[in-house]
């Protein structure tokens, strides 16, 4: 991997496609206005920012660190969750100890709300004995490997998350960047819309569709997954990552922090 020097910090790519890791950069340090800056920089060029502490990542450091990168999001407090730190989101695997089991499939977080977040920042809290990983990929990569017919076609398609929530672009802009992006989510459950007619696909059709970008995101060398080893924090731009949380089959607890910014109204592509 090719090592780089931006102003006083250190970095290593970690694939071709997708991220960056900060080499000499503690991220249970307070990080100053000029470094959090630097990271802003290198997250609108690589999309994931991985650093790495020898001890776990303590929580008033995150969202310290999020408050630097951007307006926090707040959560209203569920049982399992930490009172004092509403800008935590805490995924698990066993009921009852936060929000169980999420994010099993491909998705950016918050994507079903029309100003979706813009930053996801992750640290792991607890490893189950089989390990914990998360799945990253570039969505503007698997926009660009999709062929020509195909793209066509998702330019006029919007995705239903129900009756709750505006449909969503397929295909969008990302707003700082101007790239294409694929906008992948098992969220849209209620199928999709063709724009250039007005009408509802399918199901079959829906169904196909599902299917066909499933398994392209799956393609192989076309991700990265992260194992996360206590001390990790991983920062992902919603607006150009997708990621999977793999599934844990132990009894042992998993437990993974998230916190976010807010983000930028979902424009379709033009």
């Amino acid at each position: 991997m090719e090592i780089l020097h931006t102003n006083d910090l250190k970095v290593q790519t970690i694939n071709s496609n997708l991220g960056i890791a900060i080499l000499n950069l503690d991220p249970n340090r307070n990080i100053d206005h000029q470094t959090a800056r630097e990271i802003e920089i290198l997250i609108n060029r690589y999309h994931l920012v991985l650093m790495k502490s020898d001890t776990p990542i303590k929580k008033e450091t995150q969202v310290d660190l999020t408050k630097r990168l951007g307006e926090p999001w707040r959560y209203d407090y569920v049982p399992g969750q930490y009172r004092d730190y509403p800008e935590i989101f805490k995924v698990t695997n066993q009921k009852g100890d936060g929000f169980a089991n999420a994010g099993q499939a491909w998705h950016s977080d918050g994507s079903i709300y029309n100003k979706r977040m813009h930053l996801s920042i992750f640290s792991i809290d607890k490893i189950p004995v089989d390990g914990a990983s998360t799945y990253f990929s570039n969505l503007n990569y698997a926009y660009d490997r999709l062929p020509e017919n195909i793209k066509q076609k998702l330019l006029t398609l919007e995705g239903n998350f129900g009756k709750m929530y505006r449909p969503h672009p397929v295909v969008w802009k990302h707003p700082i960047t101007q790239m294409d992006l694929l906008h992948i989510s098992e969220g849209f459950k209620d199928g999709f819309i063709d724009t250039s007619s007005g009408h509802a696909l399918s199901f079959d059709e829906s169904q196909e569709i599902h299917k066909l970008l499933n398994d392209h995101m799956w393609e192989e060398n076309t991700y990265y997954e992260h194992k996360w080893k206590l001390g990790d924090l991983v920062i992902a731009d919603n607006y150009a990552v997708a990621h999977f949380a793999k599934p844990n089959y132990s009894n042992t607890l998993r437990v993974l922090h998230r916190t976010a910014t807010k983000g930028e109204k979902r424009a379709k592509h033009s």
